[in-house]
C-alpha cells in the first residue's frame, strides 16, 4: 500500500491509503513526461514551451511575437494569429493539434480588442471542439505583448467530452468557448461571471456577483455530475476600482467560502486585474475531478485551516495543484526565493520535489522585474524547467507563484 492522501494541520494529521501503482516513468518520475521544445523556438529560455506529463500537455504562455526574430505584427488580429501559431508549434511537437486543446487562458493588454481577438481565436477550432476559456485584461504582459495565450491539451481525443448545462441555466457564452470540458476525469471550467441566467442582469455588489458566479459554476458542475467540493484548483480574478484598499477581496471571500466546508476549499490563486469581459467585477475558473477516491490534500502543519483555500496543495491522482504563494522580503529576489521554498515544502509532503513541477504561473507587480524573476527561476529550475506563464497583476506583493506538479 502507498499513502495517496495527506491532510496536515496544526491539530491533526489524517492519512488514507490506496493500492500501489507501478512506476512507469523514466528516472525519478512515476508518470512519463516529455519536454517539448519545437525547432521554431530559440534555445535558452528559462522555461520549457510545453511539458507533456502522461496525457496532459501544459503549454507555456505564448505571446504575439515571432519566436525567432521577435518581430511583432501590427493589429490584434495578426497578433492573435501569431500567438495561436506559437501554440500550434508546441501542439505539433507533442503530436497533437488544436482538437486536443481542452482549456485556454487568453491574457489581453486591452479588453477593447476582445471582439477582434475572438474572431481569430475561434478560427483555430472547429465549433464542436471549442475548449473551455478564460479571458482577462492585465496591466502588463511579457515583452510588450498585446496578447498571451496559455493552453492545456489532452492526448486522447476519445476521452475529451464537452459539458453542456441545460438551456437557460447559465448565462450565454460571450465567445467561442464551451462552459466546461472533460479531459479524462479532470474537468476544466471556463471563467464564469455573476450575470443572472434569465435576465443577464448583474448585481451591483461584489457579494451578489460572487454568489451568482458560484451558483452559475454550480450549474456547470452539476451538468458534469460534480459539486463544488470536487474542485482541486480555482482562479479568482476581481476588479477593485478603489485599489487594493477598496475591500473587494474581503467581500468576495465572505461569499466564496460558503461553497466549501471549512478545511475543504481547493487550492487557489487570486488577483486584482485591470479589466474583465463586459461589466462583471469578478470572474472565477474551476478545475475539478470526478475521481473522488484519488483526491487528496497536502497542507503544512503550520498553515492551519482556511475557509477559502487549501493553504497548501490539492491532489488529483498524481497531479498536485498548489495555492499561490507570495514570499516575504524587501526585494523581488527575496520574495521569489521564499515563495518557491514554501512550494518546495508542500511538494515534499506529497513525496515530490521541484523536478516534478510541470507548469508554473508567476504574477508580478512590475513587469519591469522580469529579468530578476527569470534569474531566480533559473536558479531553482536549472534543468528541464516547467512551462510557465507570466503576467503583471495589481497586488501589494512583488510576486506570487503557483505551480502544478506531477509525480
Amino acid at each position: 500500500m502507498r499513502l495517496c492522501l495527506l491532510i496536515a494541520t496544526g491539530l491533526t494529521i489524517l492519512t488514507a491509503v490506496c493500492p500501489a501503482q507501478p512506476r512507469s516513468g523514466d528516472g525519478p518520475y512515476r508518470v512519463n513526461r516529455k519536454f517539448i521544445y519545437p525547432k521554431e523556438f530559440p534555445a535558452g529560455r528559462p522555461y520549457t514551451p510545453g511539458v507533456l506529463a502522461g496525457e496532459t500537455l501544459y503549454i507555456a504562455g505564448q505571446i504575439d511575437k515571432d519566436p525567432q526574430t521577435g518581430a511583432q505584427p501590427k493589429g490584434i488580429a495578426a497578433q492573435t494569429r501569431m500567438a495561436m501559431a506559437n501554440v500550434g508549434h508546441v501542439l505539433r511537437g507533442a503530436g497533437m493539434d488544436f482538437g486536443n486543446v481542452v482549456s485556454c487562458h487568453v491574457q489581453l493588454a486591452d479588453m477593447g480588442q476582445y471582439k477582434e481577438m475572438n474572431e481569430v481565436y475561434g478560427s483555430f477550432f472547429g465549433p464542436d471542439h471549442y475548449p473551455a476559456r478564460t479571458t482577462l485584461e492585465f496591466p502588463g504582459l511579457p515583452g510588450g505583448a498585446n496578447i498571451e495565450v496559455t493552453c492545456i491539451a489532452f492526448a486522447d481525443k476519445s476521452r475529451i467530452s464537452i459539458v453542456t448545462p441545460p438551456a437557460g441555466s447559465i448565462p450565454s457564452a460571450m465567445g467561442p468557448y464551451r462552459s466546461a470540458v472533460f479531459a479524462g476525469d479532470t474537468l476544466y471550467v471556463s471563467g464564469s461571471g455573476g450575470r443572472k441566467p434569465a435576465t443577464n442582469e448583474l448585481d451591483t455588489t461584489i457579494e451578489g456577483q460572487t454568489k451568482q458566479t458560484m451558483e452559475n459554476i454550480g450549474q456547470i458542475l452539476a451538468a458534469a455530475g460534480l459539486q463544488h467540493k470536487d474542485a482541486v484548483f480555482t482562479n479568482v480574478y476581481f476588479l477593485d476600482p478603489a485599489g487594493l484598499k477598496g475591500g473587494v477581496y474581503g467581500k468576495l471571500n465572505s461569499v466564496y467560502k460558503d461553497s466549501f466546508a471549512l478545511g475543504s476549499a481547493p487550492s487557489r490563486a487570486s488577483f486584482c486585474v485591470s479589466k474583465l469581459p463586459g461589466t462583471i467585477g469578478v470572474e472565477i475558473t474551476f478545475i475539478a475531478t470526478r475521481d473522488r477516491k484519488n483526491k487528496g490534500r497536502v497542507v503544512p502543519a503550520s498553515a492551519g485551516l482556511s475557509p477559502t483555500s487549501s493553504n497548501g496543495g490539492v491532489l488529483d491522482k498524481d497531479t498536485l495543484y498548489t495555492s499561490g504563494k507570495s514570499g516575504s522580503g524587501a526585494t523581488l529576489e527575496a520574495q521569489m526565493r521564499d515563495s518557491i521554498e514554501s512550494i518546495r515544502d508542500i511538494l515534499k509532503l506529497a513525496g515530490m520535489n521541484l523536478e516534478n513541477v510541470v507548469d508554473a504561473h508567476v504574477y508580478l507587480k512590475d513587469m519591469g522585474q522580469m529579468d530578476a524573476m527569470n534569474a531566480i527561476f533559473k536558479e531553482y529550475f536549472p534543468k528541464n524547467p516547467p512551462a510557465r506563464t507570466t503576467v503583471q497583476v495589481i497586488q501589494d506583493q512583488l510576486e506570487q507563484v503557483q505551480v502544478v506538479a506531477v509525480r
